[in-house]
């Protein structure tokens, strides 16, 4: 995805050592997947049968994902063993897709493809999938509307117009979405959806961790236009926002099922009793958070016009700042996640 987009998708080997998190969203995912599968109407599918991983930042989480459905889909009896099955990971052309390709030469009961594509167009031909699934990508944005002038994160701008612009950005952005999606699936094909969210406090569940992000950055640059670039393109709707029967409707979506709920991390269980040592713990959040946030603050120090070696300095002074800060109070990053689990199926 273009400029700000990039950041989204963009799969590297380090997404994988730090996709713990995502994996264990993954596992929360499995019942709906389940439940999905029980309602699939597979007589209109094609063969070879398409599964898509829309977003599929983490390949070997995405991997699982695709062999959890796939096992599903046998023990429901919905396809043989002999099935012919294509599983595509979509994400940017800029990812580490050698990388997710290693991780599945060895696999010989069903074939992996990529897809290039920005999910907020079409990436497949119409009436081609059998089933969608996407697992914490929504929240990213096709591009950030504007530049938040006191945040990185549009939840916590103080702007009302600029929260209003990001709100409006995910609205078309989740309508395109589901639109192409309606158009790819075969009728009767299903759509599971995790969405990050906030509660009903507007809360995101780790809002100490992306407080942190933005005061790190104000303390290792003062100018202003950079902290302005500083801004993510990320929307993390609340459980309404994602609910849109009206949306649906005009989609061909059927609202199987829809649910809110609260993800604990088991990093952070282990770290309260005892199990991984406070080191252990601000370097691995330190590394999750740089996973994904990184990238933001790179290019806006890029548009600033910054050397590569200074680029690099910064960064490092950074994340030496974020971990420093964790280490200090880890007690103020004790954390959760919210998100609305989805089950679509196309009519």
């Amino acid at each position: 995805m273009a400029n700000n987009t990039t950041a989204i998708f963009e799969m590297s080997k380090d997404d994988n050592a730090y996709s713990h998190p995502q994996s264990e969203l993954v596992d929360s995912t499995l019942r709906y997947i389940r439940e999905a599968i029980d309602v699939l109407d597979i007589s209109s599918s094609s063969t070879p049968l398409f599964i898509v991983d829309f977003g599929s930042a983490h390949g070997s989480n995405s991997i699982y994902a695709m062999k959890m459905i796939i096992q599903y889909l046998k023990e429901a009896k919905k396809i043989d063993n002999e099935e012919q099955i294509i599983a595509v990971h979509n994400g940017l052309p800029k990812n580490d897709w050698t990388s997710l390709f290693e991780l599945t030469s060895e696999e010989n009961s069903y074939s992996n493809a990529a897809c290039g594509e920005p999910f907020y167009e079409q990436c497949l031909t119409p009436n081609t999938i059998t089933i969608g699934f996407s697992s914490a990508s929504l929240h990213w944005l096709s591009h950030k509307p504007c530049n938040l002038s006191n945040h990185c994160v549009a939840t916590f701008a103080q702007d009302r117009e600029e929260r209003e612009a990001f709100k409006h950005q995910s609205k078309l952005d989740l309508t395109s979405f589901l639109k192409h999606r309606s158009t790819e699936l075969v009728p009767g094909g299903i759509l599971i959806l995790n969405i990050p969210c906030v509660n009903d406090q507007d809360s995101l569940g780790f809002d100490n961790y992306v407080h942190l992000l933005y005061k790190c950055a104000k303390s290792i640059t003062h100018i202003q236009q950079v902290l302005l670039n500083y801004t993510i393109p990320l929307y993390y709707r609340s459980f309404s926002e994602c609910v849109d029967d009206e949306l649906f409707a005009k989609c061909s979506f059927e609202l199987i099922k829809v649910e809110f709920n609260k993800t604990n991390i088991a990093l952070m269980d282990q770290y309260q009793n005892g199990n991984v040592p406070l080191d252990k713990f601000s370097k691995v959040v330190t590394s999750i958070m740089q996973s994904w946030s990184e990238l933001s603050l790179k290019q806006a120090l890029e548009i600033n016009k910054q050397s590569t070696e200074e680029i690099n300095k910064i960064l490092d002074q950074f994340w030496i700042l974020y971990e420093q800060e964790i280490r200090a109070n880890p007690d103020e990053y004790i954390a959760c996640s919210y998100y609305t689990y989805l089950i679509l199926k196309k009519v």
